[in-house]
């Protein structure tokens, strides 16, 4: 008997072999696949490095003796390997491997090793951290995948407090079975498997913590060289999906107001009524990008006016102007674009979120879906890219009919300044969508310009000529701010076609034009029209750089206001109520406030006398505490907020 024990033994020990070696070369292959899926097929700098770092500890195996050191370099290489592994696997299942920039990949990479080393010091052993990991992973990169499937957006750390409504929600949908799923549920467990197989002994407790602190060193030169930059602007598509997820969890969560309950929203819709009109004019609501007038933040002089059209509005028949206080500087245009669009504020919200990307996860009452149910047709356009800001689904949320984006511009026919479709051109598929849309059917379009985005650097490829320059003490200084004076004097010459044009058509229209932040030229300059720093500026003074012009315009009788202060959150129902239009209960609720506050941003705001207060927190009992929790309602709480109220 014990020879033929003796043999078996020995076949038993080959056979592991060959399934060992089956395993190891089923992953790599899979490592492969994986690699080849998306934009990291296109990043040879990260696609190879990870593929090494996948099969590595599947080739280089510990010795049967092997050292205490030896097990626990061996240990480190299975939890590279995992999070090689982990990082395709997400990627994979969720978006089809895309991801924009190597940068982006190692990201994703190290903060996906921070699951698998954070598994390892509490367990301790390898194969216990391979599984656990690789289960925390899948169950994350699943969910994100349906949650993507369902809403078009990624999971967000809110979602979990919100699971019984997305319990109710995903009652309405069946959960499709997809080849992408079960390959990605097969990798996962052969990955498992592979490592579980492994005939080796358990790395030596004394040698636990020195992996650990291997493993701690690693992660952190690993974040170093990555690094831990994020814009709010970009989507998911741009950085990897856990990446993505732990960057934005900080800025998820948004606590009850104080005092919020289904009673309170009940009396404040009670108390604020909206007014209902049957007239029904165009409205044209155009955010124009990085438009503002400089001289708002302090004095230079130039060779000409660069707004001459601009400054001859103050006054003219039929116009509102003044200046509209936003929540941004030199970028973040979807903040302004969520202040005017819900009327919300980003005061209530936390400091640095990006709304559109986190808050704006299902259908939201508003102008735009309130318009659409007094019969307007119901267009946003945006000359430029459909996957920036989330604007594709929030758009779609908010209650638009029609999405035009850049595909949406003839190559020929379309005037590009820089590489950006110039204000004219943009104006000039208005003109089209205006003319072919329904007759009798009023229009309300909301236009994103895309021209004067920066940075302004001259260069010989800009196919345009700077015709404004500064002269005087800052002459020659700031080439920048050249090229920024020369694009909006062709947004001042494109605004004067633009209004020409309408003062011909027989339909009464409205223009709603406002900037969405004043541009990021050399801070420099900014130091030197102020006088001092940023970092020396108070509260108050740094108001002066979050400051757009704005005005109203129609072809119709509308009373005549000059130097109107308002913020961005006020601006939709001051512009309705000015236009003799139909108002919602939120409209009359953000004028009764403005009375109080007359201009907010995520700052502070301003009293009627002027005076600055910082934002800290909200008193009970007052117009802002209700202004708070009707917000609230509207983009967090389906189940207590009454739809309708919100709409004109």
């Amino acid at each position: 008997m014990y020879p033929k024990c003796k043999e078996q033994a020995k076949d038993k020990k080959i056979l592991g072999y060959i399934i060992n070696a089956v395993l190891a070369v089923l992953l790599i292959y899979a490592a492969v696949y994986l690699l080849q899926k998306g934009t990291i097929f296109y990043r040879p700098e990260s696609q190879k490095p990870i593929g090494v770092l996948a099969a590595l500890p599947f080739l280089l195996r510990p010795r049967r003796r092997a050292t205490a050191f030896e097990l626990a370099v061996h240990d480190i290489l299975v939890l590279l390997a995992a999070s090689s592994f982990a990082l395709l696997l997400t990627e994979y299942v969720v978006k089809g491997g895309i991801i924009v920039g190597n940068t982006a990949i190692w990201q994703g990479y190290v903060y996906h090793a921070a699951i698998f080393g954070l598994a390892y010091v509490f367990v301790g052993s390898i194969r216990l951290t391979s599984c656990i990991g690789m289960g925390l992973t899948l169950l994350y990169a699943l969910i994100d995948h349906y949650v993507t499937v369902f809403r078009g957006t990624p999971v967000l750390l809110s979602d979990i407090f919100a699971i019984g409504t997305a319990k109710n929600v995903a009652a309405n949908y069946s959960v499709p079975v997809e080849l992408s799923v079960l390959q990605t549920l097969a990798i996962a467990v052969l990955f498992c498997i592979a490592v579980w197989r492994m005939r080796r002994v358990s790395t030596p407790r004394r040698c636990q913590f020195i992996t650990c602190s291997l493993l701690l060193c690693g992660w952190l030169y690993g974040l170093k060289l990555a690094g831990n930059s994020f814009g709010f602007w970009q989507g998911n598509l741009e950085y990897s999906e856990w990446y993505y997820f732990c960057r934005t969890a900080g800025n998820t969560i948004v606590e009850q107001p104080t005092g919020y309950s289904a009673d309170a929203l009940s009396q404040i819709t009670e108390e604020y009524d909206g007014t209902k009109e049957e007239f029904r004019p165009n409205i044209i609501m155009i955010m124009n990008e990085s438009f503002a007038d400089l001289h708002d933040v302090g004095d230079f002089e130039t060779n000409e006016d660069y707004l001459p059209f601009l400054h001859s509005l103050e006054g003219r028949e039929n116009t509102i102007t003044g200046d509209l206080l936003v929540s941004t500087f030199g970028g973040g245009t979807a903040t302004t674009e969520f202040e005017v669009l819900t009327g919300d504020i980003m005061a209530f919200l936390p400091y640095g979120c990006s709304p559109y990307q986190m808050y704006v996860k299902r259908e939201t009452p508003g102008v735009v879906s309130g318009l659409a149910a007094q019969g307007y047709q119901t267009v946003s356009l945006h000359p430029y890219r459909a996957t920036s800001w989330n604007r594709q689904q929030v758009y779609e949320r908010l209650g638009f009919d029609t999405q035009l984006y850049e595909d949406d511009f003839g190559e020929d026919d379309t005037e590009r300044l820089r590489s950006y479709v110039s204000d004219r051109s943009d104006y000039y598929k208005i003109f089209e969508v205006y003319r072919n849309k329904t007759p009798g059917t009023p229009l309300f379009m909301f236009n994103v310009t895309m021209q004067n985005h920066g940075g302004y650097i001259p260069d010989d490829s800009d196919n345009f000529t700077q015709t404004i320059h500064l002269t005087g003490e800052y002459a020659g200084k700031y080439p920048e701010v050249d090229e920024y004076l020369s694009l909006a004097k062709e947004s001042d010459n494109a605004l004067e076609e633009l209004l020409a044009y309408f003062s011909e058509v027989d339909e009464p229209t409205a223009i709603i034009f406002f900037g969405d932040h004043q541009p990021n030229v050399p801070s420099a300059f900014y130091d030197e029209l102020l006088g001092n720093t940023d970092a020396d500026r108070a509260p108050e003074e740094k108001q002066k750089k979050m400051v757009t012009p704005f005005f109203i315009w129609a072809n119709y009788d509308i009373e005549e206001q000059q130097d109107v202060q308002i913020s961005a959150n006020y601006l939709t129902a001051f512009a309705l109520d000015a236009l003799g239009c139909s108002t919602s209960g939120y409209d009359a609720l953000r004028l009764a406030v403005r009375e109080q506050i007359p201009r907010i941003n995520n700052a502070g705001y301003y009293l009627p006398d002027g005076s600055w207060m910082a934002m800290e927190t909200v008193e009970p009992d007052t117009l802002l505490a209700k202004y708070q929790m009707m917000q609230y309602a509207q983009l967090f709480d389906v189940n207590k907020r009454d739809d309708t109220w919100y709409e004109p």
